[in-house]
């Protein structure tokens, strides 16, 4: 294995791009194990281990500072790894930690967080998430309910978040909490680093419709107490961090920048559609295949595959050599919200009645279309609904009208007044 001495001599941001490819070649070859059909899929405390070989190795955090336990080099490196790793046993349940909530810190943490957190984080060592929908709160992410209030040198935090994945396997979560009633509610918020070990933190599972192992989870904190060095970027700014953590969110749930080879493929067909050798298998064994009508299926299926394929290379190119700014993970995201839906449709179409039942053996055995169709939505919600990806895209894309708000620029206190005096009415 290479040392961190090795790493640090030979990782450098002008790397030629095929030298590279060819050392991360041999490293993986070296290192990973390759996937082998039937080994299922990646757990959490196998991605642990995979990331820190890969930390050990010089290849977590490829475009992250050396100073932080990054390799110092380019998202073109991180592309050119995830090509190499193809075909071998990633750290993919890591996504959350290392593809978004690592960058995030990057982009705002103090330089007592970063130092602390991200060698842990890109080692695995710590596994982050993020705590910003509540139960009250849906899409408008900014109406945030939890409340920061500071008392002396410390933070005090009460509320409740809810969709959160992995919550049970965390160590850290990006709070997004109100400091300011007084302030309009993009203005008044501020995002604090959470331990869910601390006092006060209660996690409880959301059951999944399948009755399988709980995916996401709610998180109810009770007079948390935070040291004042765990806010993370300037207070009442929470938002512009949120923002940060949502682009880096989409752009890794798109398989883009720093998410880059942190999508298992079977994941990635799932949420983008690519890839159709299942449907045919699906088909196949459910005696449709020869169906003119499912066979109009199977090319819908493909058409909208490789148009998703060549979306995101063209996105993820346009990022790398500066023609493309902003959010453009969002347009991505937005795909992925009305492909994946669309996929389950035709899976089940194609299985027929075979597609929408299963044993009732606390969920041995399910068809895989079947809990595919289940979870597909959950796509078109998770990471900012397909509505808000469409206010992104026209709006910040294609330089469309904002969408009116009656609260922009309303002190959130206000806000709030309105919104009891409204329900007061309808009683």
């Amino acid at each position: 294995m290479t040392s961190t001495a090795a790493r640090s001599e030979t990782d450098r941001a002008d790397e030629p791009l095929e030298d590279f490819r060819a050392r991360a070649r041999a490293f993986l070859a070296a290192e990973m194990p390759p996937q082998r059909e039937g080994a299922g899929p990646v757990g959490m405390a196998e991605a642990r281990r995979l990331q820190a070989v890969l930390f050990d190795g010089g290849f977590a955090g490829i475009a992250f500072p050396r100073r932080y336990g990054g390799a110092g080099l380019t998202l073109d490196h991180q592309a050119v790894f995830a090509q190499e790793a193809a075909g071998y046993r990633m750290p993919f349940p890591l996504a959350v930690s290392v593809a978004m909530m690592a960058p995030t810190l990057l982009d705002h943490g103090s330089d007592e967080l970063k130092d602390r957190h991200l060698p842990r984080m890109l080692r695995g060592d710590e596994v982050w998430l993020q705590l910003l929908s509540e139960p009250s709160g849906g899409s408008d992410m900014a109406g945030a309910l939890t409340r920061a209030v500071q008392v002396g040198d410390e933070w005090v935090i009460n509320g409740a978040k809810i969709w959160t994945t992995g919550a049970d396997q965390a160590h850290y979560g990006m709070c997004l909490a109100r400091t300011d009633l007084d302030r309009p509610k993009h203005t008044g918020l501020s995002m604090f680093a959470v331990p869910l070990d601390a006092p006060g933190v209660r996690i409880e599972p959301i059951v999944s419709a399948h009755g399988g192992a709980a995916h996401f989870f709610q998180e109810f904190l009770d007079e948390v107490t935070l040291p004042a060095g765990n806010l993370i970027g300037p207070l009442n700014d929470g938002w512009s961090v949120a923002h940060s953590l949502l682009y880096h969110e989409r752009n890794a749930t798109a398989g883009v920048g720093h998410g880059r080879g942190y999508r298992a493929e079977s994941d990635a067909g799932e949420a983008d559609g690519s890839g159709v050798d299942d449907l045919v298998a699906l088909a196949r064994r459910a005696g449709t295949l020869q169906d003119p009508a499912a066979r109009q299926l199977l090319a819908e299926a493909h058409i909208a595959a490789v148009v998703s394929r060549q979306v995101s290379d063209r996105v993820m190119t346009g990022l790398r050599i500066g023609a493309l700014q902003g959010d453009w993970g969002s347009l991505l995201k937005l795909g992925m919200g009305i492909d994946a839906p669309r996929r389950g449709e035709i899976a089940l179409a194609l299985g027929g009645a075979a597609g929408v039942v299963w044993p009732t053996e606390a969920g041995d055995n399910l068809d895989a279309h079947s809990v595919r169709w289940l979870t597909s939505r959950s796509i078109a919600i998770a990471g900012g609904t397909n509505e808000m990806q469409r206010n992104i895209v026209s709006e910040r894309l294609l330089g469309m009208p904002r969408e009116a708000a009656a609260d922009r620029g309303v002190p959130f206190r206000e806000v709030l007044a309105r919104r009891a005096e409204r329900r007061k009415q309808g009683e």
